[in-house]
């Protein structure tokens, strides 16, 4: 009977030993592969999030900007549009004479009794710039004429292809109605002062050498 129970004794004793070792052996194996493998790749997965999401980050802001950048071209496009269709462009240089030859009326002693023009000198304007130094000339101009004549001459400063300025407009009744009735000629008298623009030499030259 004891060496039965010894027998069995010494069997229950082997099982659970080999018990154990299944036991151990598994969970020592799951140990090393969680540090080996496991933790690193979930680490490294990690740190790809977070590559991924500033990368994503990065995306969306270029996206944004070229949105932006796109938005901008198309609001200087129609600004510049906008600019071709309303505003006046500069002369090219003192030499064209173009305001000069439009507004100067030819005195027939009736219509025009008297007319004079005076001409500034070319400054260049501080603090404006296209590219290159804007320049301004003052052209004064006095004449006794009909009303309609000298509304003529600021018209025809108005048509001009060119920036020009009126700065001072004075128009003098010279006669009653009655005197102007039994004259015949009403006139007025009439103190004009514009400023005509010029592009400055280093932006007419770019323009010219782009021709």
């Amino acid at each position: 009977m004891n060496r039965i129970q010894a027998t069995i004794a010494k069997a229950r004793e082997a099982f659970d030993r080999e018990t154990i070792a299944w036991a151990i052996v598994p969970g020592t194996a799951a140990v090393l592969v969680t540090a080996l493998f496991v933790i690193p790749n979930y680490m490294r997965a990690l740190d790809m999030q977070d590559e991924a999401q500033r990368l994503e980050a990065v995306a969306g802001e270029n996206i944004s900007q070229r949105n932006n950048l796109q938005l901008l071209e198309k609001n200087v496009g129609a600004l510049r549009e906008e600019c071709a269709r309303r505003c006046r462009p500069l002369a090219e240089g003192a030499e064209h004479d173009r305001l000069l030859a439009t507004i100067t009326r030819p005195t027939d002693g009736t219509v025009v009794r008297e007319q004079s023009i005076r001409t500034g000198q070319v400054t260049t304007v501080d603090g404006i710039a296209i590219g290159g130094p804007v320049q301004r000339r003052e052209v004064s101009v006095e004449m006794t004429a009909s009303f309609e004549s000298v509304f003529g001459v600021l018209d025809a400063a108005e048509s001009v292809d060119q920036l020009v300025t009126p700065r001072v407009v004075e128009i003098v009744v010279l006669h009653g109605p009655v005197e102007q009735a039994s004259m015949g000629n009403p006139a007025v008298r009439a103190t004009m002062t514009f400023d005509e623009w010029f592009e400055g030499p280093k932006a007419a030259d770019r323009k010219e050498a782009r021709r």
